[in-house]
């Protein structure tokens, strides 16, 4: 007997007593659908939580000095930290290859409008690689960000919000161009002239209260402008500007590890012989790497144990097989008689049993892909009515795992191979005398 005969006729087998399939495969199908679904949702949270970061853009390396863990004297204004003058300095060392940004709040103003009303403004002085992708990805809705030009010829131009445009002109109509005075509270007054006009995600609307605000003069926005128009304002050069941090990127000419490795050579010696502070790298994608880590450990640790249940699945098709043995005695009996040899009867049990596996785990992963798509309608709905101003930052993605359907069917296939061996040896060894006796 062919391999194709022995599996026509187990699927014969399986279709005269339907229900106790059914219940036989239920236990593979419970415990295959429960490790695709369990999967699936790990897959797909860990796909949501790297499309989501890669939206928002923070793939930049971020550099701030640390005290050492080894220090513990007393700190003072006088220590040597982080300045605008090495981080130029990092930049020098590697054109083409790495880009830097930072920002600085320079202080809240007061604007007064065409109608003579005043309202608030809160001014950032910031670099022009800030405002360049992946780092920035606001919504410029008419001009452009000041950019590095800008920037190293300290001009007095500056990007604002449409709110802002219709906080002081009425609308976003003619609004570029035009040169608006700040009076800086506890800093130098300064005119700049509108370059770029940005629009507020709903999520920043949400947090500055731009939609619940009943007077939108009481709502402050930002002014981004030059970082060394700024640094001009209060009288500074970057060799006395400290920084908090800054933000390295690199262009395709580079990488990550690369820039890392720049960094740790660049500002090695500088720290040297520096006995409170050290440079610090902080790298989001790697902490967005050991996030996945932790989950995908999770996944496969709760994977495990739900693919218990398939030992449980596994006892009742032994049982099964047990009593369609019994049941087929004669049927044993007359194949012996007719020539069938040992192996024959032994091959056709075990391929019966392997079919009702593989056919329940196929189900359960089915089973499994439909729950984590349904899981993720749910997340969806639940994402828009509850939480509608992240939605926009949020991309839910439905990832099963493919890996994870594989050595689950290849795992049913086992457990009909291993449960299924014993009641098909016992078939095979049959006396074909006593078969034909049995009633």
């Amino acid at each position: 007997m062919n391999l194709l005969e022995s599996i026509k006729m187990a699927f014969s087998s399986l279709a005269i007593n339907k229900l106790r399939s059914f219940l036989t495969m239920l236990g593979i199908i419970i415990g295959i659908s429960a490790v695709i679904t369990i999967t699936t949702i790990g897959n797909s949270i860990s796909k949501t939580l790297n499309n989501t970061f890669d939206q928002l853009g923070d793939v930049k390396l971020t550099i701030y000095p640390d005290v050492r863990d080894d220090y513990d004297g007393r700190i003072t204004e006088e220590d040597d930290t982080l300045t605008l003058e090495m981080v130029q300095g990092l930049i020098a060392e590697h054109p083409g290859e790495l880009t830097y940004s930072c920002n600085e709040l320079y202080g809240g103003a007061d604007v007064v409008n065409l109608k003579g009303e005043t309202f608030k403004a809160v001014m950032l002085g910031v670099s022009g690689d800030y405002f360049e992708p992946p780092q920035y990805k606001k919504q410029i809705v008419a001009g452009r960000a000041p950019n590095n030009a800008d920037n190293e010829g300290a001009k007095h131009t500056c990007l604002v919000s449409d709110f802002f445009c219709e906080q002081y002109f009425g609308s976003v109509d003619n609004a570029l161009g035009k040169t608006i005075k700040f009076e800086v509270i506890n800093n130098a007054n300064i005119n700049l002239t509108i370059v770029g006009i940005m629009e507020y995600t709903e999520l920043e609307k949400t947090q500055m209260k731009i939609n619940t605000s009943k007077n939108k003069l009481d709502v402050k926005t930002y002014v981004f402008f030059p970082y060394n128009t700024m640094l001009e304002a209060k009288g500074l050069s970057p060799r006395e500007t400290k920084l908090q941090n800054a933000q390295i990127g690199w262009t395709s000419n580079c990488d990550a590890e690369t820039a890392k490795q720049y960094i740790k050579d660049y500002f090695e010696p500088i720290y040297r012989n520096n006995e409170v502070f050290e440079m610090e790298i902080y790298d989001s994608q790697e902490e967005m790497g050991m996030i996945t880590t932790v989950l995908n450990v999770i996944t496969v640790a709760i994977s495990i144990i739900a693919a218990i249940s398939l030992i449980v699945g596994g006892v009742g098709v032994m049982n099964i097989m047990l009593v369609s043995i019994l049941e087929r005695t004669r049927e044993i009996g007359v194949r012996k008689a007719l020539g069938a040899l040992n192996g024959d009867i032994r091959s056709q049990f075990v391929i019966e049993a392997v079919i009702i596996c593989l056919t329940g785990g196929t189900i359960g992963v089915l089973i499994g892909v439909l729950n984590g798509v349904l899981l993720s309608k749910v997340a969806s709905i639940l994402l828009n009515t509850m939480a509608a101003e992240y939605a926009e930052y949020i991309t839910l993605s439905v990832q099963p795992s493919i890996p994870a359907i594989i050595i689950s069917l290849g795992f049913s296939m086992l457990t009909g191979l291993i449960f299924g061996y014993y009641p098909a040896k016992r078939a095979g060894n049959m006396n074909p005398i006593d078969a034909l006796r049995y009633e």
